[in-house]
């Protein structure tokens, strides 16, 4: 039935991951056919915008032609009646005179009286007749030319009529395009909103459907963020820090523990339990289950010795076991040197005690004051540290037969230990864990977290010491990830070219260059990739038993599942800047995305 479950998930997961490409491609084609429209229509109203000022100047031109034949209309009117004055002048003039001719050759002929002054008039009047006849000829020519010209402008203004008639036409065509376009482009707005709320209905049912699938994957398991650590120190190193400031779309790769082998004693974890009233006793048969204490003597190649006086320290020589090393251990948080924490401070006494027997064979040998061992310093811890010394003075832990046992242990080991199972308070990692494992209640944020600093100390000590970048992965730079797994395998998982893309940057190189670096581009290892990635929708963890055994990607090419081991590897060969799986031997890791 679980596998069962899981399989429909997985297909329902790919059918909508394929309805949402389709849907996101008839969307890109949607968008370029607005874009085309939008242009075309700019376009179009361009050409009305140019067309209407063309007809606004033809309209100007025939008005002024109008303006000219009414001007012109009215100058013939006025020549006419000019004329017709004229014409009227010239026929009295010119009947007086022909009386005057008649009578006067009567009276020329019976009477010579008055003829100088007859003369006079006569020529007076042929004179006027001859000027009449001359400013007619000339009216009627001045009218003919009139007409002429009434003719030229009629000819004109009719060859301007049919161009406004054509560029009529031309803006009446250009006004339906137009009209046409504008039509065609709401259309496509609203389906563009459609396929939209498509897009987004289907991708809120792909998250709801990987969300089972994560559940189901992690054995009904889930990440609650209010279950893990904050961080005062490195906000964005924590799930609410990457949850409150990474950008949309982007990932954060978790360690759930870090720097620990995951053996014998969470220090942190301790702490939560003695908080919770646990007593040293408890805390120690917690974390090495199967032990006993043994006071003043240990069993060291089957003979039953007293513990050691003294001890050998490289670096500072032999001192006191009891009163000088014990003192220097450095091994705690200082904040807890304090009588309130009592029980986590013997806890770690009789660990440090019996760690230090065992390494020296009870003072056969030196040992380091380093963490390969065990940090001394002399600068003693005094205080609750001593009085704890002093109260479990020559206990050690040891086997049945009184043999000293490894007490390793670590700050952190998150949730799990190699040692003794399930670090949570009801003892498995069923449902919401993270809730109950006493690292997180001690509330340490390395029990969760994204390691991006060139060292895991909690200050910044330099200003490259995250190699100038935030913790969280670009959607480029996690298909950057799954691309190189590709090309990784594919190359019989060695190749010297898949190494952090920033790796010749100063600020990683930290004074020691590589030989020769010459790290694939993201387009490089793209063309490489069988399957080329450029998005991920999500990344599912399969953790169990305080370990990934698989990570699965849902790309844009497909699913692509990786061993943890593997992630862990390819992640390490390839993420940028310090960003890295910091966990060894062991790989324990969830893959957050912002959504």
């Amino acid at each position: 039935m679980h596998s069962g479950a899981e399989d429909d998930l997985e297909n329902d997961i790919e059918n909508t991951q394929d309805e949402i490409e389709e849907n996101e491609s008839l969307l890109e084609s949607i968008e370029a056919r607005i874009s085309e429209i939008t242009n075309s229509n700019y376009s179009v109203s361009q050409q009305i915008a140019l067309l209407s000022s063309e007809i606004g100047d033809m309209q100007e031109i025939i008005d002024e032609k109008d303006a000219e034949i009414d001007e012109k209309l009215e100058e013939i009117e006025a020549k006419e009646e000019v004329l017709l004055k004229k014409k009227g002048s010239l026929s009295s003039v010119s009947s007086q005179l022909y009386m005057e001719s008649r009578v006067g050759s009567i009276e020329f002929i019976f009477s010579n009286s008055r003829m100088e002054e007859k003369m006079q008039t006569f020529f007076v009047k042929r004179t006027a007749i001859t000027v009449l006849k001359d400013e007619i000829s000339e009216i009627t020519g001045e009218f003919d030319d009139l007409n002429v010209l009434k003719r030229e402008l009629d000819d004109e203004k009719k060859e301007l009529d049919g161009q406004r008639e054509e560029l009529d036409a031309s803006y009446d065509l250009l006004m339906a395009e137009k009209k046409k376009l504008e039509s065609e482009l709401n259309e496509k707005y609203n389906s563009r909103d459609l396929v939209s709320r498509t897009v987004n209905g289907l991708k809120a049912e792909l998250s709801d459907l990987q969300y089972q699938l994560l559940i189901v994957r992690q054995g009904g398991t889930n990440v609650n963020i209010n279950s893990v650590p904050a961080s005062s120190s490195d906000v964005n190193g924590s799930l609410a820090g990457f949850m409150a400031n990474a950008p949309s779309n982007t990932f954060g790769v978790f360690s759930i523990g870090a720097y620990t082998h995951r053996n014998g004693m969470s220090q942190w974890g301790a702490k939560a339990r003695d908080d919770a009233g646990q007593s040293y006793s408890t805390i120690l048969d917690a974390y090495y289950p199967g032990t006993q204490t043994r006071t003043g003597t240990v069993v060291i190649n089957g003979s039953s010795r007293n513990i050691m006086e003294n001890i050998t320290v490289d670096g500072y020589g032999t001192m006191s076991f009891e009163d000088s090393y014990l003192h220097g251990i450095r091994e705690i948080n200082g904040a807890w040197n304090v009588a309130g924490d009592m029980d986590v401070l013997k806890a770690q006494v009789i660990a440090a005690r019996t760690y230090a027997v065992r390494r020296t064979n009870n003072g056969a040998s030196s040992i380091c004051a380093t963490q390969s061992c065990q940090v001394y310093s002399s600068s003693h811890y005094t205080g609750a540290w001593v009085q704890a010394i002093n109260e479990t003075r020559g206990q050690i832990l040891t086997d049945g037969a009184g043999n000293p046992v490894s007490t390793q242990y670590a700050a952190v080991h998150g949730g799990w230990s190699n040692t003794s199972g399930w670090d949570t308070t009801n003892g498995n990692g069923n449902g919401d864990w993270m809730a109950n494992a006493y690292d997180s209640i001690s509330g340490v944020s390395w029990f969760y977290k994204t390691w991006y600093r060139y060292s895991y100390t909690y200050g910044n000590t330099v200003n490259w010491d995250s190699c100038y970048r935030n913790p969280w992965l670009t959607q480029a730079e996690m298909s950057d990830i799954v691309n190189a797994y590709q090309v990784w395998v594919a190359h019989n998982r060695s190749d010297s070219r898949i190494v952090p893309i920033t790796i010749n940057d100063p600020c990683r190189l930290r004074g020691n260059p590589p030989s020769g670096a010459n790290p694939y581009s993201h387009s490089e290892l793209r063309n490489l990739a069988a399957k080329p990635v450029t998005s991920v929708s999500m990344a599912v963890t399969s953790n169990g038993g305080g370990s990934t055994s698989n990570v699965t990607f849902y790309t844009n090419a497909g699913s692509f599942s990786m061993s943890g081991n593997d992630f862990k590897t390819i992640y390490n060969m390839r993420a940028p800047g310090h960003l890295r799986i910091p966990q060894s031997g062991f790989v324990h890791v969830n893959v957050e995305k912002k959504p």
